[in-house]
């Protein structure tokens, strides 16, 4: 897509008060699609110009015009294409930032600090999260701890020696599960899940309150065999939603 067309996507959009994200709901496409159509490299289909020329209030001449002629669209294109297969080291007032051809990007300001983001391909699903996913696993975490150190307090003084402060403590190695649950069902991925942790809190409960720790201890062999299912099922998961996205940004 050209260059100006891309740059006044975005400019409308941020004119608008609208994230890429919130743009992308609207649309009901992923955000991914939304920043290609910026980055320039992809192009929206007929009816998603429709939908943003609606949406912004402007016609699809205002979307679309541009004074460039063929030769120079497909030019800046060229360009573009070409400079996306190249590593470049920028220096500014601001400090030194370099950009690698597959998209990794590390920032060093002025002030010494650095800054390390990593390219569009990279399969980190945090920084896909939304705003609302990261509050809610921000607020799970706090409330989890709280609620373990509660339930701590209240069963070491109400239960009776040694029941009490000393059979409690695995209440805190629950603070990560509800979490990781959480996380789990946001990136749609099982192994996200901390299911070891959940096994050895369970382990350690069994066997302390009921003194079972035989035979309970297969309860370890079911880790492995977890994540020789749900890897294959994450895999098969995220192969499908990938495929799905490339198809809307071709769109």
């Amino acid at each position: 897509m050209n260059i100006k067309i891309a740059d006044r996507l975005v400019e409308l959009r941020k004119k608008n008060g609208l994230s890429q994200e919130q743009l992308a709901d609207k649309l009901g496409l992923s955000r991914q699609a939304v920043s290609k159509w910026e980055r320039a490299e992809a192009s929206p289909d007929t009816d998603n110009l429709i939908c943003l020329a609606k949406l912004y209030g402007v016609s699809l001449d205002e979307l679309l015009d541009t004074d460039q002629s063929i030769e120079e669209i497909a030019q800046d294109t060229r360009i573009h294409e070409e400079e996306k297969r190249k590593d470049s080291v920028n220096i500014d007032d601001t400090g030194i930032h370099l950009k690698s051809a597959d998209g990794d990007e590390v920032h060093i300001k002025n002030d010494g600090s650095k800054f390390f983001s990593r390219g569009k391909d990279d399969d980190d699903d945090e920084k896909h999260y939304s705003h609302t996913t990261k509050v809610i696993l921000a607020v799970a975490s706090g409330l989890t701890v709280f609620a373990a150190l509660i339930a701590y307090i209240l069963l070491g003084v109400y239960l009776k020696e040694p029941n009490g402060w000393a059979y409690t403590w695995m209440l805190f190695m629950l603070i990560p599960v509800v979490p990781s649950l959480i996380e789990a069902i946001a990136s749609k991925k099982f192994t996200k899940f901390c299911y070891p942790v959940l096994v050895a809190a369970v382990y350690c409960f069994v066997g302390m309150w009921f003194n079972l720790w035989h035979p309970f201890w297969f309860l370890f062999l079911t880790i492995p065999v977890y994540y020789i299912i749900f890897n294959p099922i994450d895999e098969a998961i995220h192969a499908k939603d990938k495929k799905d996205e490339d198809t809307e940004t071709t769109k």
